[in-house]
C-alpha cells in the first residue's frame, strides 16, 4: 500500500510541477517612474541583451525588457519613454491620434487593424494593432500605451502574421493583466 501511495504522491507532484511550468508567469518590470506588472504568456522567457540587440537594435530604440517564445518568433516587449509634456489619463486620446498619424509615416506599409481606447483594470490604455511588411515576412504588432507618472509606458505583443493566430489568445490574456504601480 505504501508503494502505491508513494507513487501517487510523486505523480501528483510531477503533474503539479508540469502545470506550473506551462502556466503564465507574473513579472514586475522596474522603470524610472514606476513598476509595470503583467503575466507573460506561458513558455515565454526573457531575451538576453544580445537577443534584444539583434531583434530590436537596428531601429535604435530598444525595449527595457523583452520576452519571447522558444523560437523567438513572437515577443512581448516593454518600453518607457520620457515625455517633455507630462502624459496623463486625460491626454491619452491625444497620444492615440498622434501615434495614428506618425506611425504610418515612420514605417512604410504599416496598416492599422484596430485603434481604440481600452480600459484594463482602473486604467485607460491606447490600443494600436497594426500589420507591417518586413524583409522576409509580415509582422503583427499589438501595442498598448499608457501613462506612468507623467511618462509613457508601452507593451508590444509582436508576432509574424503566420504565427499570430496561435499567439493571439495568450497575448490578449496577458494584456488583461497589465497594471501600473
Amino acid at each position: 500500500m505504501n508503494i502505491i501511495a508513494s507513487t501517487f504522491q510523486r505523480l501528483s507532484i510531477a503533474l503539479a510541477s508540469a502545470f506550473v511550468a506551462l502556466a503564465a508567469h507574473a513579472v514586475d518590470i522596474d522603470m524610472p517612474s514606476g513598476v509595470l506588472k503583467l503575466d507573460m504568456p506561458k513558455g515565454y522567457t526573457e531575451l538576453s541583451g544580445a537577443e534584444i540587440d539583434t531583434k530590436f537594435g537596428r531601429n535604435g530604440r530598444k525595449p527595457l525588457k523583452a520576452y519571447g517564445n522558444a523560437r523567438r518568433t513572437s515577443t512581448v516587449s516593454v518600453t518607457w519613454s520620457e515625455m517633455k509634456k507630462p502624459l496623463s489619463q486625460g491626454s491619452l486620446p491625444e497620444l492615440k491620434e498622434a501615434m495614428e498619424n506618425m506611425m504610418p509615416k515612420l514605417t512604410p506599409g504599416l496598416a492599422f487593424n484596430d485603434s481604440r481606447m481600452v480600459k484594463i483594470g482602473a486604467r485607460q490604455w491606447v490600443l494600436l494593432d497594426s500589420t507591417v511588411p518586413a524583409i522576409d515576412t509580415e509582422l503583427r504588432n499589438v501595442m498598448y500605451l499608457s501613462d506612468m507618472d507623467g511618462h509613457m509606458v508601452g507593451v508590444n505583443f509582436n508576432s509574424t502574421v503566420q504565427e499570430f493566430t496561435s499567439q493571439q489568445k495568450a497575448f490578449e490574456t496577458s494584456a488583461q493583466t497589465l497594471k501600473v504601480d
